[in-house]
């Protein structure tokens, strides 16, 4: 069994300092604390907790002496309260976070909307929220940020060890959020190269072990992104939980760890999983070579397996899961009694010991061919979807396992490959290491060379500014997919309606007919942008219609600012009654004058279309409502 400790794993930069001040302030005359435990690894905490330095869960917890400030951070309030109650404070706050903090800071000030990628309980998220004044909105996934309302400007802070993977996915749905959004991509580097690591390590072993406190966030991660990829995944602590029916007919492990786990851990559970290596060669040793090609005869066929005689002095055993990939139901779907077969022998030949036969392992071979060659003329070859998982589809190429990750399932962007599952359908080959046991493939580039020849097609008869009949293909939350010929294009939420609408769903509906313009097409992307609303004039091309300054009209107060008013003269158009225009008091209160609701009779005295803006008059200056009051008594 071969043990492959991955190139980027344990501790990185932030928590290896944290650790080392601990141990300093450890050295201190006087208590040392922590506030909370220093990182997130239990063995760590307790071997501090040995030299004196112990976790507390509040300031108020200390009386005196030294306080450690975590590497997750904490927000400006515990920093005061140190310093009144006299405390020696170490700030082990990782270097990276506290760039997140002062990241999610800035937003704030700059008057955006703040958005934290992260676990909502996590306390590195909560330090960075804290210094954004607790206004920030955390999301943890992407069906999270499918839910924000559209906003004008947005700002993005991240978890420093939050998935890169699904950081690029939640960042493609916050673009059609924001027009205006501002991304801080504060994953640390030590996190991302430690799950690429995992990952591409994942994709060439046959079981994953992930060592790491069970609390901690980026330990959880590198777990997740190992199953992500199909990889039979364990997370551990320590090497007290290794199992060795784990490693059970396994060829290739591979190992990494968290930010939060120690070398000395890291070297026990290697050196554990090579005495259960040592354990199961001892067991399973083979006096002679495998690998011949025999030609033999089925005997006998069972549900699991068959009997095949090939002139050796005993049968040897084809297990179901040998005769084909995917495995039928049973061998007897298959095989019969009396069938010719050519197999591969997959054991050495002892005594007493059964023989193992591998019908895919023979025609492996010819099929690593077969896609090497159409890889070779870029050429599309037939699969099937077996499996939909989060990363992707794992797929079966007549005798192989290949895979399609979810970026390349379709031209569009989907969440899931289910509806691929069960169906066959052409795709071209990406990555081939027959070594390995790697294949990657990609349905979107047949799928777009299909699109491309629809597209130039479909170009031939379109022209920037003209309508078009067209039929509603998708909704998402900000916007709509329209068919106009043959073509897709987008049309945003914002060119539905003059009006302000909250789902798409409320104006459109998939399978609709509906008649757009389009408005631009970018011919290096080959995008199309649609518009519903441009086919009617705007509230304010009817504005400047129907009205003329110098016109007197009666409209409704909707708003009172220090000044003047916003009175709305229709359903579509406000326009601003300033203060001036209300009394010529000085220093005057327009609550003095107007009230939110009060029909009020005004002159317009000034409009324009294209800054959209409508300047008011009252007929007649008004008296405050106190001298009223005053007169009336």
């Amino acid at each position: 069994m071969e043990i492959i400790l991955a190139n980027n794993h344990g501790f990185c930069y932030g928590v290896k300092r944290a650790v080392e001040m601990a141990d300093e302030a450890a050295n201190k005359e006087g208590n040392s604390y922590t506030l909370g435990p220093i990182i997130h690894n239990p063995q760590v905490v307790e071997r501090l907790q040995s030299k004196g330095v112990h976790p507390i869960a509040e300031v108020s917890d200390i009386s005196e002496g030294t306080m450690i400030i975590r590497s997750h951070g904490v927000g400006p309030a515990i920093y005061e309260e140190a310093a009144a109650k006299g405390l020696d404070v170490v700030d082990a706050t990782c270097p990276h976070v506290k760039k997140a903090q002062q990241d999610a800071k800035s937003v704030i000030e700059e008057g955006r909307n703040l958005i934290i990628l992260g676990e909502k309980n996590h306390p590195e998220v909560k330090s960075i929220n804290l210094w954004a004044n607790n206004e920030g909105i955390i999301i943890e996934d992407e069906e999270s940020a499918e839910k924000l309302q559209i906003v004008e400007k947005m700002g993005v802070v991240v978890q420093t060890t939050f998935s890169q993977f699904k950081f690029n996915s939640i960042i493609d749905i916050l673009e059609k959020k924001s027009k205006n959004l501002k991304v801080f991509k504060t994953i640390c580097n030590a996190t991302q190269e430690r799950q690429n690591s995992a990952v591409e390590l994942a994709r060439n072993v046959d079981l994953m072990i992930v060592i790491g406190g069970k609390n901690s966030g980026n330990t959880n991660r590198l777990a997740e992104v190992c199953r992500d990829v199909g990889c039979t995944t364990y997370h551990i602590e320590t090497a007290t939980e290794l199992e060795p029916i784990w490693f059970n007919k396994i060829q290739t492990v591979g190992v990494t760890a968290g930010a939060s786990t120690p070398d000395w851990i890291i070297k026990e559970v290697i050196e554990t999983m090579k005495d259960f290596a040592e354990l199961l060669a001892a067991e399973g040793q083979e006096e002679f070579k495998k690998g011949n090609v025999v030609e033999g005869t089925v005997v006998q066929v069972e549900d699991d397996r068959a009997y095949v005689s090939f002139g050796y002095k005993t049968e040897a055993i084809l297990n179901k899961t040998e005769i084909s990939y995917p495995a039928p139901e049973s061998a007897k779907d298959v095989l019969k009694y009396g069938d010719e077969i050519k197999a591969v022998i997959m054991n050495h030949i002892k005594e007493d010991n059964p023989i193992y036969l591998s019908m895919t392992r023979l025609a492996k071979d010819e099929d690593w061919q077969y896609v090497i060659e159409a890889q070779e003329k870029d050429e599309a070859i037939v699969c099937k979807g077996i499996d939909a998982i989060p990363a992707g589809l794992v797929v079966t190429v007549k005798s192989l396992r290949g895979f399609i990750p979810l970026s390349q399932g379709d031209v569009h962007f989907v969440k899931s490959l289910d509806n691929l599952v069960g169906t066959e359908f052409e795709a071209k080959v990406l990555e081939i290491d027959e070594k390995k046991n790697r294949l990657v493939l990609s349905r979107r580039a047949v799928l777009e060379v299909e699109r491309q020849a629809k597209l130039a097609e479909a170009l031939k008869n379109i022209t920037v500014g003209e309508n078009y009949k067209g039929t509603v293909r998708k909704i998402m939350p900000y916007g709509a997919f329209v068919d106009i010929g043959g073509i897709e294009g987008l049309l945003h939420i914002s060119d539905i309606s003059w009006q302000k609408i909250k789902k798409v769903e409320d104006i459109l509906s998939v399978g609709q007919e509906i008649e757009v313009k389009l408005q631009s097409f970018d011919e290096e992307s080959n995008k199309l942008s649609l518009s519903l609303k441009a086919l009617t004039k705007s509230p304010w091309d009817v504005a400047e219609e129907t009205l003329q300054v110098g016109d007197v009209i009666t409209g409704k107060v909707i708003r009172l600012v220090a000044y003047g008013a916003f009175v709305a003269v229709n359903d579509d158009i406000q326009g601003l009654l300033h203060i001036s225009q209300i009394t010529k008091q000085r220093n005057a209160k327009v609550e003095d004058y107007l009230n939110r609701g009060q029909e009020v009779e005004v002159k317009i005295i000034s409009l324009n279309k294209d800054e959209k803006k409508l300047g008011l008059a009252l007929t007649e200056l008004m008296e405050s409502k106190e001298t009223e009051e005053e007169a009336a008594e």
